[in-house]
């Protein structure tokens, strides 16, 4: 194929990449809007800047651990049986750091910045593997900047804001045959705009509200089209994808059941339709290829909790069910996402009155689906046919380190 969808992350729904912060990732990011009690909050909810007792700075890394299985259901080329090899595991373990840095202008103003990746990874099956007309390899990534600014209005409610400055550069890759087999090949990359909103509503002395909202940015990538060694030709032209991303809303409930024990709950909404295909387009705009997405609007639930042992340790575990965007009649070899079930646990040590150092761990299973895919091939005569399935694994470390 030509143009073909993004990257299939190996830890959220679709390609989204929620592992922002350490300290969120420990409950499943079930209190990301109201119970991240560190620079880290500028991501999910700026407003909870408010909450910090000073200036601060927070770095972590997140090591993801992706693993997925395709299994050949009866993949065709041409009418007869395509060979070739499962492709393995496509993915390779890949750090995502993030740095966030919190200011107090006064007692009623924060400012702060952040800057993470949170979109992209990649997959690479090899050039010899069943689905190589649907795809052989993927690489996104994307770099989110987000100067934002939080005001505490009064006791009882704070807002906050940002500018997302995101960068996005894509390299997309499939075999291709015509004569002889070859390489279809897209590569580009953009700068484009979006911003988001939080609030931040403590209508009781235990129970605190948060809602966030990040806006959708649309990316128009800009580089090369190309094709090579098919026999028949080959071209390395200008061109532009689309890539549209999804706006997310969030809400969440934290409560104290006493000084010690804290619960959360979220639901997050990803506006996924925003995504419904990848259109290929030469400098003239005319279409090389467009590949239908048709991704659909989904929404993820998260439950859970953080427990003070004593003055130097907190523990947090949490739950998060994930729906996947993809459906049955599109779903690709790059995205064999399915329904996520998320596992985590973490926990916090305070080294001293200046450092804390924050740690985490998360198994997550991806259920099975299946792919059924055609017209992948130059020719249009490919059909990719499996079964998915697959699991992550996360370790996360971090510091929070006070002025």
């Amino acid at each position: 194929s030509f143009l073909f969808s993004v990257t299939q992350a190996a830890h959220a729904a679709g390609f989204y990449i929620q592992e922002q912060s350490v300290k969120g990732l420990g409950s499943a990011f079930s209190g990301s809007t109201t119970s991240i009690e560190d620079a880290s909050t500028i991501y999910f909810n700026p407003a909870g800047m408010t909450k910090l007792e000073q200036a601060q700075i927070n770095a972590g890394v997140h090591l993801i651990v992706p693993s997925a299985d395709l299994t050949d259901t009866g993949s065709t080329l041409g009418g007869a049986p395509v060979t070739g090899g499962d492709g393995g595991n496509p993915y390779s373990p890949t750090p995502i750091p993030n740095l966030y840095a919190a200011v107090p202008l006064n007692n009623m103003i924060w400012a702060g910045i952040g800057v993470s990746a949170p979109f992209g990874l990649g997959s690479d099956y090899g050039d010899t593997w069943f689905g190589r007309f649907d795809s052989t390899q993927t690489d996104l990534t994307t770099i989110n900047i987000q100067p934002s600014v939080a005001v505490k209005a009064n006791d009882w409610l704070s807002i906050g804001g940002g500018v997302d400055i995101q960068y996005a550069d894509a390299e997309l890759k499939s075999a291709a045959q015509i004569v002889t087999a070859g390489e279809s090949k897209l590569k580009g990359d953009d700068w484009s705009l979006g911003y988001n909103i939080g609030v931040l509503v403590k209508p009781l002395p235990q129970t605190e509200f948060g809602v966030h909202y990040r806006s959708a940015i649309e990316h128009t990538l800009d580089g090369r089209i190309s094709l090579q060694g098919t026999g028949a030709g080959t071209f390395d032209i200008p061109g532009t994808a689309d890539l549209n991303l999804p706006d997310i809303a969030t809400f969440g409930v934290a409560h104290d059941v006493n000084e010690n024990l804290r619960l959360n709950a979220q639901v997050t909404w990803f506006g996924w339709n925003n995504f419904q295909e990848i259109r290929a387009k030469n400098a003239a705009g005319g279409t090389v290829s467009n590949v239908t997405q048709n991704y659909s609007n989904t929404t993820a639930f998260a439950v859970g909790g953080e427990y003070d042992l004593n003055d130097t340790w907190t523990v947090r575990a949490g739950y998060q069910f994930d729906e996947t965007p993809t459906n049955d009649q599109f779903r690709t070899t790059r995205t064999p996402d399915g329904d996520r079930n998320w596992f985590s646990g973490g926990g916090t040590y305070k080294l001293n009155e200046n450092i804390d150092l924050d740690f985490a761990a998360t198994y997550i299973h991806v259920g099975s689906e299946t792919v059924n895919v055609s017209g992948r091939n130059a020719l249009g005569n490919a059909v990719v046919r499996a079964n998915t399935g697959g699991d992550i694994g996360i370790v996360a470390v971090g510091l929070n380190y006070k002025f």
